[in-house]
């Protein structure tokens, strides 16, 4: 059984100014006592590769029984649904939760 959190590093200036390139975040895996809301912040697995490969961190905007939309806080450095479409609920990998790195940045994510 596969732990109910992971971890993530975040690269790149798509979410700034939530999240700042080597933020380091903790995940809650999906399926795992939650249910996704737009707001909030996802991980899921880049769409526009085979297999599971890259994962990007995106806030939902809005979502349906299937599919969400995931957009960046950047808009100008992102690559979000706006570009490749809405994606398949299966593809959000967990919710971030927690900021524990750098330390002056640490705490809960919203």
């Amino acid at each position: 059984m596969a732990a109910a959190f992971f971890r993530v590093v975040v690269e790149g200036d798509s979410m700034l100014p939530t999240l700042e390139p080597g933020d380091r975040l903790v995940v809650l895996r999906s399926g795992h006592r939650h249910r996704l809301q737009p707001g909030d912040l996802v991980t899921v697995r880049d769409p526009r590769e085979d297999g599971p490969g890259r994962v990007l961190v995106k806030r939902i905007a809005d979502l349906d029984r299937s599919e969400a939309e995931v957009i960046g806080d950047n808009p100008d450095a992102s690559t979000d649904s706006r570009s490749f479409g809405r994606v398949p609920l299966a593809s959000v990998t967990g919710r971030v939760l927690y900021r524990y790195a750098p330390a002056q940045r640490a705490g809960r994510v919203r």
